[in-house]
């Protein structure tokens, strides 16, 4: 690893120790609060639970740091991402990798939550990595006895399966208990009815997929979507890794959207130049403040 890469890193983990510190200081833990739903939902989806309250991690930035650089180039990612719709019918994406540790159920759950803090969008955010899946653990919602492993075991069927956030309006299908054939799973014809149901009913469909290399899951969830994120990790996966994932995507006949680079930090005249922004956009009463000259 670099010198770079290793300043980077650390650059990384103090922002991310400075927000834990902030929570902790001002709050004890970073609470989201989370309401029950009231709107009446088609019976195919049946009851959604509420998360009740929930702590997220500081990694989730578009709910615990919305102002952020990183918070930014993850709604920089939502609107690349609807650009790339050729038609309206495209609407569920899948997040995934080339191995573990690259950042895809992060990257899954900043995007899904970007999507949901537009007014006019409904968004679902399934984990489908069944085999460890981690976006309970990221959102703080706990153990799920209900989940994508249960609805398929029962042939589709979601009833009481779905967690929703209030703010932002995020609708969950976590991952579910560990079944012992994850793969066979997924190919069954339960797969096709869940996702016909969520395509009715949300705008949105982002499924956080198991990595390609290692398993054939990925393959199988692909072929059911409209396209794929393949998320790359600065500085540790290797050129040739991330072209063996790539040459992979394109043998399940998927459509690659494009990849997500993740683990990377601003140069210093971004930052500053975003900081510029956010200080001169408004004056002390709320006003819009004129352009300072340059010096």
């Amino acid at each position: 690893m670099s010198k770079i890469t290793q300043a980077l890193e650390k650059a990384a983990r103090e922002r991310l120790q400075r927000i834990g510190e902030q929570v902790t200081t001002t709050a004890g833990a970073l609470v989201v609060p989370v309401l029950p739903v009231t709107e009446t939902l088609p019976d195919r989806l049946g009851d959604i639970a509420s998360a009740g309250r929930v702590q997220i991690d500081p990694h989730i930035v578009s709910a615990t740091d919305p102002q952020s650089l990183i918070a930014e180039q993850y709604r920089m990612l939502r609107t690349n991402f609807q650009s790339l719709r050729i038609k309206p019918a495209a609407k569920v994406i899948v997040v995934t990798s080339a191995v573990h540790g690259e950042g895809k159920s992060v990257t899954a759950i900043n995007l899904a939550l970007s999507m949901a803090r537009q007014e006019k969008f409904k968004v679902v955010l399934v984990d489908a990595d069944m085999r460890r899946g981690s976006v309970p653990k990221w959102l703080g919602l706990g153990p799920r006895e209900e989940g994508l492993s249960t609805v398929l075991s029962r042939g589709g069927e979601l009833n009481g399966s779905l967690v929703q956030l209030q703010q932002p309006a995020l609708t969950i299908l976590p991952a579910g208990p560990h079944p012992d054939h994850p793969a066979e799973l997924l190919e069954s014809v339960a797969l096709k009815r869940v996702l016909a149901t969520l395509r009715a009913q949300f705008d949105f469909v982002v499924i956080d997929a198991p990595p390609v290399l290692p398993v054939a899951d990925a393959g199988i969830l692909a072929a059911q979507a409209d396209g794929v994120l393949l998320v790359i990790r600065a500085g540790k996966t290797q050129r040739r890794t991330a072209l063996q994932a790539h040459e992979h995507v394109k043998k399940m006949q998927a459509r690659l959207l494009g990849c997500v680079l993740t683990h990377m930090e601003y140069l210093p005249g971004h930052a500053k130049y975003y900081q510029y922004q956010r200080a001169d956009a408004a004056d002390g009463n709320g006003k819009a403040a004129a352009p300072k000259k340059a010096s």
